[in-house]
């Protein structure tokens, strides 16, 4: 899909489940809403039911074990059957009596929720894009917001939306001068709980109160400690002691599109850029949504799409100078059992030698291996290389670019939108790791060095804030 002008950004909004929800009550009958609770499984129902839940801590309450020791309870646990004999609705609730004479209830929208993730049936609220333009970014209220709204409840509530949607945001006006501490309160404001109202374990609360701390002894907000440190820096000098610098990061040179931290089992939900100082010359920061250029091989070259999307590759990371051996595995493109796409994790310079299966031994097989790998990443490549796939951004002191390096999302489109304005393809989309990012080469001096600093946010913790708000992500 491509974002092409306002008009795209403007009708394609945030919806919650429950406004979804409500807005399906609105055109549908009593009947149907009982059909849509009898089309759950009545186990399900029955195990639901929200007095087998802890009021303050949400556990479960029904599981059989023994208070002393810990141990499951064994006896008295043969499956039982029981049926619904009635079930009535009243304003945004279901009533179920059940056959033992248990009544239950379950708020409507909970239960529609539920329904949707079971058959996989989520609003049409992702947005692909390909064609966009620094101008159209800064110019737009969905893609760019100033750090001092974005800290702010209502911004936080914007920030979260449009990352879930678009997977970037362009933050302005960050504070650049304070060692990181207006950097990590982004990140907080972006991951942890979404109640920060104690200073002494909010990063964010704490800064909104003066205070200048990265991290807090006792935090549950802020960035995501790495070996690369919590805020960090592109110039090793501005680097916490002990921290790694073996990237090519730390370089002049240019970087390809990747999405970063591929040796990582999990990688990191969000990358937060804030341009502290320009390069003399050069130095654009490039960014790609890894999820067009999915579906763009896929519709182009279905071969290609095949060998990425199974061929196992492996990264890594090495720094014996700190202590660091990192290492994971997995396709270019993940795609789930029912084919849908679920993820991209692709970064060439950290990627090793590739291996053929073990069950391979033919040596013709063996080349047809390699053959068929170089031709599917050259066909991959060449879509990186095409400019209405790169968003080229000249950042300046301040502006802070927010990359969605890993989200999860499942949700149907009915067609991707072109710069042209034709709809092509109709796919449901599953993506995780979704937006590269990489940069042109430049020159700099001792003096005036490229300066970038930046923060992680955990996977788990941007998964929280997006369910938060309404949200399905898995």
């Amino acid at each position: 899909m491509v974002v092409a002008s306002r008009h795209v950004l403007s009708r394609l909004r945030k919806r919650s489940w429950k406004a979804s929800f409500f807005q399906r009550w609105n055109h549908s009958h009593g009947d149907d809403l009982k059909q849509i609770l009898k089309s759950l499984p009545w186990q399900y129902l029955r195990a639901s039911d929200p007095s087998n839940y802890d009021n303050s801590t949400y556990q479960r309450t029904d599981v059989s074990f023994d208070v002393n020791n810990g141990k499951p309870i064994i006896e008295n646990r043969e499956p039982k059957a029981y049926t619904i004999d009635n079930i009535s609705v009243d304003n945004d609730t279901y009533h179920v009596k059940w056959s033992d004479g248990r009544a239950s209830s379950y708020p409507t929208a909970s239960i529609q929720n539920q329904v949707d993730r079971w058959k996989q049936r989520y609003p049409e609220n992702r947005i692909p894009w390909s064609g966009l333009t620094e101008e159209k970014v800064r110019e737009s209220s969905s893609l760019s917001i100033p750090f001092s709204k974005l800290i702010s409840n209502p911004g936080m509530k914007r920030a979260i939306t449009t990352l879930y949607e678009y997977g970037i945001l362009l933050v302005t006006e960050t504070p650049v001068s304070d060692g990181g501490a207006g950097i990590a309160a982004l990140g907080a404001a972006l991951g942890g709980g979404s109640v920060k109202e104690l200073r002494s374990n909010s990063v964010l609360k704490n800064y909104m109160e003066g205070g200048s701390e990265i991290m807090l002894p006792h935090g549950t907000d802020g960035p995501l400690r790495t070996l690369y440190g919590t805020v960090w820096s592109t110039i090793s000098g501005g680097q916490a002691d002990g921290a790694s610098v073996a990237d090519s990061a730390y370089g002049n040179d240019g970087l390809p599109l990747h999405t970063d931290m591929t040796y990582m089992r999990d990688p990191p939900g969000l990358q937060i850029f804030t341009m502290v100082e320009p390069a003399i010359e050069g130095g654009d920061s490039i960014f790609a949504d890894g999820l067009a250029l999915a579906t763009s091989l896929r519709e182009k070259d279905p071969e290609a799409f095949h060998v990425l999307s199974t061929a196992i590759r492996r990264y890594s990371c090495r720094d014996p100078v700190t202590g660091w051996q990192l290492e994971a595995s997995g396709p270019v493109i993940q795609i789930s059992s029912d084919n849908q796409i679920v993820g991209i994790r692709h970064n060439d310079l950290d990627r090793l030698p590739d291996l053929p299966p073990s069950t391979i031994s033919a040596e013709t097989d063996i080349d047809d291996f390699y053959a068929a790998l170089e031709r599917a990443h050259t066909a991959w490549d060449s879509l990186i290389s095409q400019d209405k796939f790169r968003l080229v951004m000249k950042l300046q002191p301040g502006d802070t670019m927010i990359v969605a390096n890993q989200v999860s999302f499942s949700c149907p489109l009915n067609g991707l939108l072109y710069g042209d304005g034709t709809d092509k393809l109709s796919f449901t989309w599953h993506c995780s790791k979704r937006c590269m990012h990489g940069r042109y080469g430049f020159s700099s001096s001792s003096r005036n060095p490229r300066s970038v600093m930046g923060c992680y946010i955990g996977q788990d913790e941007l998964y929280s804030r997006m369910r938060m708000e309404g949200f399905h992500v898995t």
